[in-house]
């Protein structure tokens, strides 16, 4: 098993890496995009993750960036958003909410 050395957004910025993930996060294609200006992180990022097309009818989903300093992510190398890899992720939810809701609507 390798380890990778959780760097935080800020210091993510500076060496120019712009895909971050939480080794936590369950899924492995989950991760931010961080924005910057001239170097420096944007208070926002968008929130990429398979599942967010079913969830919030969109993928990114842009969410405000606090505690840059902390050294909690890892550079993401994964599929990217446009790849099929990434396509077929997002597929494997379609209609899960629908038919999760529609089957708890049926129980007494």
């Amino acid at each position: 098993m390798t380890t990778t050395k959780l760097i935080s957004i800020d210091q993510a910025a500076d060496r120019g890496i712009l895909r971050l993930r939480k080794p936590k996060w369950v899924h492995p294609m989950d991760h931010i995009l961080i924005g910057t200006i001239m170097g420096t992180p944007t208070p926002w990022a968008d929130l990429y993750c398979p599942m967010n097309k079913e969830c919030n009818g969109r993928d990114p989903v842009r969410l405000l960036t606090q505690c840059t300093s902390e050294t909690s992510w890892e550079p993401y190398d994964g599929p990217l958003p446009d790849s099929d890899e990434y396509k077929a992720a997002q597929a494997q939810f379609d209609g899960v909410l629908r038919s999760t809701f529609s089957s708890n609507a049926r129980r007494p």
